[in-house]
């Protein structure tokens, strides 16, 4: 059985809105990012998120800078998932629509895409990862705080309803001052990450 794992860069006070404002990457980073996915059976974005993504990855493609070109070509060759409830215009190579009625028909669709594949990363927008986060549907955060307040924005966890136990499993501190927290959901079965 595969598992879903939540990723993303998030502020000192919750915020995941708006991190192109407050978020530093590095190299170091990015490395961690490239052998991240080569991991990654696929890839699910959010409708709200999916466009700009697309277009940002596949120029990426033609970075000068080799790390983030190896990265682009990893993500754009990943088979994605976009979340919607309506129809969404795709437009990134190997995007497929997955339409949800439901919390409950998502579910169904990510325990069939479990069995067919080992690791799914959920790589964006916040409504989809505290959609993620509020019914339980993810085996696994990867977290990427940054040392910053951000104040204003979408909190992670603002949808969570209840209270949900995890796991420490790894933790990397980055030079500039990003750390890095793997947990695992108490009620999965422990993986190694």
């Amino acid at each position: 059985m595969g598992e879903i794992i939540l990723t993303m860069q998030v502020s000192l006070d919750g915020i995941v809105s708006d991190e192109h404002l407050w978020m530093t990457l590095s190299r170091e980073i990015l490395e961690d990012y490239l052998d991240y996915y080569q991991t990654i059976d696929t890839i699910i974005v959010g409708r709200n998120s999916y466009a700009s993504l697309a277009e940002y990855w596949q120029q990426a493609e033609n970075s000068s800078d080799a790390l983030e070109q190896a990265i682009a070509k990893k993500m754009n060759d990943i088979p994605k998932l976009v979340v919607s409830h309506a129809d969404v215009e795709l437009s990134w190579r190997n995007s497929e629509l997955l339409l949800v009625k439901d919390e409950h028909s998502l579910n169904e669709e990510l325990q069939a895409r479990k069995k067919a594949v080992q690791r799914i990363s959920v790589e964006s927008g916040v409504k989809t990862w505290q959609t993620f986060i509020e019914h339980g549907l993810y085996d696994k955060l990867w977290l990427l705080v940054h040392p910053v307040v951000a104040s204003q924005g979408e909190h992670l966890f603002a949808q969570a309803g209840q209270r949900q136990s995890l796991q420490l499993t790894q933790t990397k501190t980055y030079s500039n001052g990003v750390v890095g927290l793997q947990y695992q959901a108490a009620n999965k079965t422990r993986q190694p990450f």
